[in-house]
């Protein structure tokens, strides 16, 4: 009976070991996962969701607002390759995809948007002008644009945007300008960088950051004239306005 003892308490010993060195062997071939591991959010993705968001501005201000969704493609391409050279570290990939697709959408369509409208927003029998053909000539002693000379009386068509003044719904009159700081973060413009609009007929106008299109006949005041306005109290460049959009 103490035979059987002796051999039988020596291999369930043994039994013990091999069994308990197995389950190690597979707990180390199967670490356990940490649940919480952080990982931190892709900055570039983030960033393209911004200005796919911020796109929508490209089909109400000027053409130059395409840069907006333009970049969020950039930076959606760029969170993109992030998250194939690190996969385990960053987060937010459905973020940067969502961003890169909307910016490449609204890009093309926002380009498309604005050639066309280039094409076609200019009302029959008016000339387009620009505020470059209002700058003075610096080797000229004129104080305003020579080319304001052939556009007086003529029709003329001019894209800005409304200087905000002491009232700012149901404008007859109003200062236009053609930069976006001038109009809507208290830039400075020289007097031959705005023109003073005053609408013919019953419509008028709100403040607000949209691009304005005004077609009318272009008058050049060469002794300047007064307007109601404290922060531009005279100017050259007038156009009575008979379109307005």
């Amino acid at each position: 009976m103490s035979f059987r003892v002796e051999l039988t308490e020596p291999f369930n010993r043994v039994c013990l070991f091999a069994t308990m060195q197995e389950n190690h062997s597979e707990i180390s071939a199967h670490p356990p996962v940490n649940e919480f591991e952080y990982r931190s959010i892709s900055k570039a993705a983030v960033a393209s969701l911004i200005f796919a968001i911020l796109g929508g501005l490209t089909f109400l201000m000027a053409a130059h607002f395409v840069l907006l969704p333009f970049l969020a493609a950039v930076f959606g391409l760029v969170a993109l390759g992030n998250f194939r050279r690190f996969p385990e570290e960053l987060s937010g990939l459905m973020i940067g995809k969502i961003g890169f697709v909307a910016g490449l959408i609204l890009t093309v369509s926002g380009l498309i948007f604005h050639v066309y409208d280039y094409a076609t927003e200019v009302p029959e029998g008016y000339l387009r002008i620009s505020y470059g053909d209002l700058r003075p000539n610096i080797k000229t002693a004129l104080p305003f644009s020579e080319k304001a000379k052939k556009y007086d009386g003529n029709k003329v068509f001019l894209k800005g945007y409304v200087r905000p003044g002491a009232k700012r719904t149901k404008l007859k009159n109003f200062i236009l300008v053609g930069d976006f700081g001038d109009c809507c973060f208290g830039g400075n413009p020289k007097i031959t960088e705005v023109v003073a609009i005053k609408i013919i007929g019953d419509e008028t106008v709100d403040h607000n950051y949209s691009l304005r299109k005004i077609a009318g006949t272009f008058r050049l005041n060469q002794a300047t004239k007064q307007t109601s306005e404290e922060e531009v109290p005279r100017v050259y460049y007038e156009i009575e306005a008979d379109q307005i959009r």
